[in-house]
């Protein structure tokens, strides 16, 4: 028999191995820090220690350090036992300090016991025999209170026999995984009641969870009888069940103990009793017992141990539940802080926009404007100051205004002004003033005081206007808040004032609306090539052309840059509605004169009718905008009803770009990888890197859903990158770890090759990673080539000195350029799965595929053909000569745990 030490800080993981050790004949001890078991080591002079690493006080590794430097203890056995870091830094760590063997977390039965017999022959002790009942495990942790006498143990008690023992073991770790995701206490009771009553072989059971105060009972429930009859007794602590909370130890009893009296009338009577307190080292959870029909075998020593398990196990998810809905909480509260915040922030652009506004109002309205200080001396003058009175701002600075006097009022007419001022701060009339050339004027003057918080005056502002041009500035000022200052048509305030006025009179009518909207394309290029007084020519003659094509009751408006919109007030059917629409894109297809050229440009519309797709003009505007954005995509210079289904798929994709961009900082992406497999014998010769993203919210999404999202964002940069350095990491990683090296395919967006960034990202991530070149292939799209040729061709130049491979993905489904292969420097051509899927009944897709083999052993070129499924298609390929396979046939895309058991294993083999 050998002395074994578990140390860990955590009781459910001291409680397993506790559990598991306990079967065999070996006196077993435990601590939860690193100083503890020092002291247990000096006092017991185990055989071997079991620890962890990352622990409260003095780690694992500081206590083996401490261990080595003690002569008498130097030699004693030492298995690592952790989680905390990957598996090549414990390695590491357990060589630097003469640790040999490093168990992961968790650790199936078979391994432990693997592990633990190979350290004990090593340390000369006998490994563990066939499971005997143990001796107790001698503890450092903090001295409980005594436990009632455990009766005698029986033969027949339904403690774990030998052939049990895994199973016990099973459930109980297929209880702790089901825990783990438990996110309501009553699934986390269920759960637990569940695999506790199988393992101890219980008649009866409950259980009883308390709030955070330890006293208030959250949850009761049992299994066996009714849990209504503890009810009452669950938060008594003078009598059972209730009683439990005082015990620092397993109570054991059996049928006819004075104790079991004080349990509840009409309880079940009990043959034997285990019961025990749900408790860590920190907080009091509840408390749980198990009763065993009388007749039955009662409960013996093993089922205590296995009871302190489940009930450390218990306390652990439990607390875990806890916290997860406190962070539950502060999320809530977090979101509602930062839907305050956005508040605050939007409150704040609308008090700069105010103030911008304020300061355009002041440079750019009609009235004159003069601010004095409280002494009425000018400090400040606007534009229209100067234009009305021919004074510059500098002529009048720290002037008196009585330099505009024009000598028409009296005395008595200032002496009213002042007076009015004093006692209610303003004054308002007519003045005649002289300009600078000596010319007499009328004006409408209003001149306020201005007063801080402690009412004290500090400024004088007067706004006058010149009563000559007065209707005509205020129609001019009218007219640019609604109208757009370029094409003079309706801007979108006044849009939607008409779009409204034009539903009322719809809904009154029965008739229907079209709305029509406009998006010159591509004018970038115009005014890019031309200038932007071209491109602004342009729009005004679109807006010429539109106003010809609407009728006298229609509204053409200009929204925005590019974007025009056709209000069509009397349209009785879809016909009327698509007439206008072809007229429209026809008239902005004719040339435009535009500074000595003829510019040619199309035009793109979205259509939404009124009531079919809204009675509100935001509805309206929005499905319009649906269908333009429809239309675009498909190809510009057409037209497009609004769908239902457009605005779910703008609001899908919405939804999908914001989780994308937090997806990177989230770890929510990973890297799946699928074997290249020799057709001969199935070898592992390669593999392809394929990205993986799981969102908590939506859950799994596929590739081909956001792969085309993240390169409309340009996320696709990042996401890329991160691509190729996890890749070259993941299988540096391999190679570190004695597995067999072969090369990992990394697929390239077009959108990375035209940023110029691929040759620099590749070299950085086999910098960081260490991994040799020739183990990273670089796999591209037709798509590459079809662009800037010559920056392609540039970059694969620079990869291919670096002795990175190359490939051409999915050759056959694009263009398939024989000048490409002539061109660029390929090592690899991959027949699509297109071709293989039906290449034993198409002779079509036969003959493909053996085209492809022959023209690319003429061009010494590798072929893998990708998506073999079946045998036939194997057998086939091997047959015209593709020697490298891959595809469902041997394996899907695997995450790189199980992909390491692949390439541990070094083929795959076929059933």
């Amino acid at each position: 028999m050998a002395t074994i030490l578990i140390v860990d800080d955590r009781p459910s993981n001291r409680a397993y191995l506790l559990a598991l050790l306990g079967f065999t004949a070996h006196r077993l001890l435990e601590a939860d820090d690193g100083a503890t078991a020092l002291e247990l080591v000096r006092a017991h002079r185990p055989d071997l220690i079991i620890t962890d690493i990352l622990m409260p006080k003095m780690d694992g590794y500081e206590f083996v350090q401490r261990l080595r430097a003690d002569r008498e203890l130097a030699a004693t056995r030492v298995i690592f036992y952790s989680a905390v870091y990957a598996e090549r830094e414990t390695q590491a760590m357990a060589r630097s300090c003469g640790v040999e063997r490093v168990l992961s977390k968790p650790s199936d039965a078979d391994a432990i016991m693997e592990a633990v017999n190979a350290e004990l022959v090593l340390a000369g002790a006998a490994p563990s025999a066939p499971p005997v009942p143990a001796a107790p495990a001698v503890s450092a942790l903090p001295a409980a209170a005594p436990a009632a006498t455990p009766p005698a143990e029986n033969p027949n008690a339904c403690a774990a026999p030998e052939g049990q023992l895994n199973a016990r073991l099973a459930a109980l770790e297929a209880m702790c995984l089901q825990l783990v995701g438990e996110r309501e206490v009553e699934g986390l009771v269920t759960c637990f009641l569940q695999a506790a009553g199988r393992i101890l072989c219980a008649d009866q059971l409950a259980l009883c969870l308390f709030e955070r105060d330890e006293r208030s009972v959250r949850h009761l429930s049992a299994q066996g009888f009714d849990c209504s009859l503890v009810a009452a007794h669950a938060a008594n602590d003078l009598r059972l069940p209730g009683a439990l909370v005082h015990a620092r130890e397993a109570l054991l009893l059996k049928g006819g103990e004075p104790l079991l009296a004080t349990l509840p009338a009409h309880h079940p009577r009990p043959g034997s009793f285990l019961g025990l307190a749900v408790r860590d080292l920190h907080h009091l959870h509840g408390w749980m017992y198990f009763v065993r029909a009388p007749g039955a075998p009662p409960f013996g020593e093993e089922d205590l141990r296995w009871a302190s398990a489940l009930g450390a196990h218990l306390a652990v998810a439990y607390e875990n539940l806890n916290l997860y809905q406190v962070v539950q909480r502060h999320a809530a509260q977090l979101q509602l802080e930062a839907t305050a915040r956005a508040r605050a922030d939007a409150a704040l652009r609308d008090s700069e926009h105010r103030l911008e506004l304020a300061r355009q109002v002041f440079d750019c309205t009609q009235e004159a404007i003069m601010m004095t200080d409280a002494c009425a001396n000018i400090v400040a003058v606007n534009p229209a100051f100067e234009r009305i009175t021919g004074y510059s701002e500098a002529e009048v600075m720290g002037q008196n205004p009585r330099l505009l006097r024009s000598g028409r009022q009296d005395a008595g007419f200032y002496r009213a002004m002042w007076d009015s001022l004093e006692e209610r701060g303003q004054w308002r009339g007519e003045i005649w003033n002289r300009r600078k050339n000596g010319e007499i004027f009328p004006e409408h003057t209003s001149i306020s005081a201005v007063r801080d918080e402690e009412g004290k005056l500090t400024a004088y502002v007067s706004v006058s206007s010149d009563l000559s041009a007065l209707k005509a500035a205020h129609n001019q000022l009218d007219f640019l808040s609604n109208h757009d200052a370029l094409t003079q048509l309706p801007n979108r305030s006044l849009f939607h004032d008409r779009l409204q006025q034009a539903i009322a009179a719809a809904r009154r009518s029965g008739r229907q609306l079209a709305l029509l909207m406009v998006n010159v394309d591509r004018l970038s290029r115009i005014n890019d090539s031309l200038g932007h007084a071209a491109g602004d020519a342009l729009l005004r003659e679109v807006a010429r052309r539109a106003l010809e094509i609407a009728g006298p009751a229609d509204t053409v408006a200009r929204l925005s840059g590019d974007e025009f919109v056709l209000l069509l007030s009397s349209c009785d059917d879809t016909e009327d509605i698509i007439f206008s629409a072809r007229r429209l894109i026809d008239a902005i297809a004719q040339p435009h004169p535009v500074d000595g050229h003829d510019v040619v440009v199309t035009g793109s519309v979205g259509i939404s009718v009124y009531p079919r797709d809204g009675d509100a003009p935001g509805d309206l505007l929005k499905a319009a905008d649906a269908a333009l954005a429809r239309q675009k995509d498909a190809g510009r210079n057409g037209f497009r009803f609004f769908k239902g289904e457009m605005n779910d798929q703008a609001l899908r994709w919405l939804a999908l770009e914001t989780r994308l961009r937090r997806a990177i900082g989230r770890a929510e992406l990973a890297l799946h990888f699928q074997p290249q497999v020799a057709t001969v014998d199935g070898r592992v010769l390669g593999m392809e890197a394929l990205l993986r993203w799981h969102s908590p919210e939506l859950g799994r999404i596929s590739p081909s859903d956001f792969i085309p999202l993240a390169e409309d964002t340009g996320l696709i940069l990042p996401i890329g990158d991160w691509v190729i350095r996890q890749a070259c990491l993941q299988n540096k990683a391999w190679q570190d770890a004695g597995l067999p090296r072969v090369p990992v395919a990394v697929n390239v967006s077009a959108h990375q090759f035209k940023a110029g960034t691929v040759p620099a990202v590749v070299r950085a991530a086999l910098h960081e990673s260490g991994l040799e070149a020739q183990y990273l292939e670089i796999e591209l799209t037709e798509s590459v080539m079809m662009g800037d040729t010559t920056a392609a061709e540039t970059q694969l130049a620079e990869l291919r000195a670096m002795g990175v491979s190359i490939s051409l993905d999915d050759f056959g489904t694009g263009y398939s350029s024989l000048g490409y292969l002539s061109r660029f420097s390929l090592d690899k051509l991959k027949i699509d799965q297109a071709f293989v899927r039906n290449i034993t009944s198409d002779s079509r897709s036969a003959a493909i595929a053996q085209a492809t083999i022959a023209l690319a052993e003429g061009l010494s070129l590798r072929v893998v053909a990708e998506g073999v499924e079946t045998l036939a298609q194997r057998d086939f390929l091997g047959r015209i000569g593709c020697e490298v396979l891959q595809g469902y046939l041997y394996s899907p895309a695997l995450p790189a745990r199980e992909m390491q058991e692949l390439l541990a294993a070094g083929r795959v083999a076929l059933a």
